[in-house]
């Protein structure tokens, strides 16, 4: 388990896909998350349980420190010669969001990845209208790289995609300041 300030990090147990399916099944949860709602709801618990559990050895539950499950959180893409990957992160429960548990989450993940996995480099991408999301990958030293126009279709519109990018140097050139 990682431990930070506000929140733990521990892999994803079968108990805790009946959550995750009911948070991407959830309009506000996966508008927020990966601005496809409702494309991407409607997910039958077998999807949930094959992507999510069955064949995603990366990915995470996130728990408050009441062990009470809040998200989950986990890496993909993995550039094993460049030491890099793409990071995910979504918190389910409204109830925790703009409180800070998505930062400390993040934060106690990437320390995570680069000292223990040695990542040099890690990438998020999120939707232009998260302002919420980029605002706390900022916070945590990632900057944006660039655009993907039009990449995303939300609710009828199309908005530009957001590529952030953090080098391990920076990050704990940032912590140190």
């Amino acid at each position: 388990m990682l431990i930070g300030e506000k929140t733990i990090i521990r892999p994803l147990e079968i108990n805790d896909l009946e959550d995750l399916y009911n948070w991407y099944n959830e309009n506000n949860f996966t508008y927020w998350v990966c601005g496809n709602w409702p494309l991407a709801s409607l997910l039958r618990r077998e999807y949930i349980e094959n992507n999510f559990y069955d064949n995603d050895a990366h990915r995470y539950s996130i728990l408050d420190i009441n062990k009470n499950l809040i998200g989950s959180i986990g890496f993909e893409q993995v550039n094993t010669p460049a030491r890099s990957a793409r990071l995910f992160i979504g918190i389910g429960k409204p109830e925790y969001w703009g409180k800070g548990f998505g930062y400390d989450a993040m934060y106690t993940f990437i320390n995570y990845l680069f000292n223990q996995w040695n990542f040099r480099r890690l990438t998020v991408e999120t939707w232009e209208k998260n302002v919420r999301a980029i605002k706390c990958y900022q916070k945590l030293g990632f900057i944006i790289e660039g655009r993907l126009r039009e990449a995303y279709y939300v609710a009828g519109e199309y908005y530009d995609a957001i590529i952030m990018g953090l080098l391990k140097s920076d990050f704990y050139a940032k912590d140190k300041s």
